[in-house]
């Protein structure tokens, strides 16, 4: 069938979607047959995006390289889904890993959510539906409270070994400023375009390792809700930098 407007005689993807939002924000969605309930497709996307077990070590290479085409969000998105178009194919191959790249630098530079966990946060929703939740909560928690980089990557970009650092924090502009005191070396410098790299590669392998528990059934989740934990959305170390600013609950 055949739809058609006025201006064009044709109805473009962009009037598509400026249809659906009119008809409520937020409460369909887009697809390729059409007007779908977000309700209906988060139901489905567990048994349209399949997921095989991946190699967290081939996962991490993939993200590390990739860090270097795209940056952080990318990196960590396409470090998983790449093999999955390779493994099972069908949606992943036709899913817009460029959409995720405007999150480098903590959203285009701002410094907020680290672009990583943006991209761990798109691939596990993607691939678990509503458990990828839990299993993002969990990476934000494993990049928050370990000391990285730990990757070593096969061919690294620079032969050197960086600093390690402990963010505490899910920020962008925390964690590298941190790991910039800790190693002495400037934000437009190769030295911290490795460190991101290699980070991007650890964030993208435990992501791995988690949906692969999720996959076998063992899948636990270890950290618990923010939000029950503050009384509020909420860091855990807000006094580093706010002091006694910090709103009260």
């Amino acid at each position: 069938m055949k739809i058609e407007n006025e201006a064009t005689g044709c109805l473009s993807r962009r009037d598509l979607i400026i249809g659906a939002g009119k008809i409520a924000a937020g409460a369909a969605v887009v697809t390729a047959g059409g007007l779908t309930l977000s309700s209906e497709v988060m139901a489905r996307t567990a048994h349209e995006y399949k997921y095989v077990k991946l190699d967290p070590e081939r996962v991490g290479q993939i993200a590390y390289e990739n860090w270097y085409k795209n940056f952080c969000s990318y990196a960590v998105a396409s470090g998983l889904i790449e093999p999955l178009r390779k493994e099972v194919g069908g949606p992943y191959n036709h899913f817009p890993l460029e959409i995720t790249r405007f999150a480098h630098g903590g959203v285009v530079g701002w410094g907020t959510m680290c672009g990583t966990l943006f991209g761990a946060g798109v691939a596990s929703n993607l691939i678990a539906g509503m458990d990828g939740e839990e299993i993002t909560n969990d990476v934000i928690a494993y990049y928050a409270s370990t000391e990285l980089p730990l990757y070593k990557p096969k061919n690294a970009k620079l032969d050197r070994t960086p600093e390690l650092s402990r963010s505490n924090s899910p920020l962008c502009h925390v964690s590298v400023g941190k790991w910039m005191k800790r190693s002495g070396k400037q934000f437009f410098t190769a030295e911290r375009k490795d460190r991101c790299a290699r980070l991007a590669a650890d964030v993208a392998m435990n992501t791995t390792m988690l949906l692969n528990a999720w996959h076998d059934g063992s899948y636990e989740p270890k950290h618990g809700s923010q939000a029950k934990t503050h009384n509020m959305t909420a860091q855990n170390n807000c006094t580093e930098c706010h002091g006694s600013n910090v709103p009260t609950p």
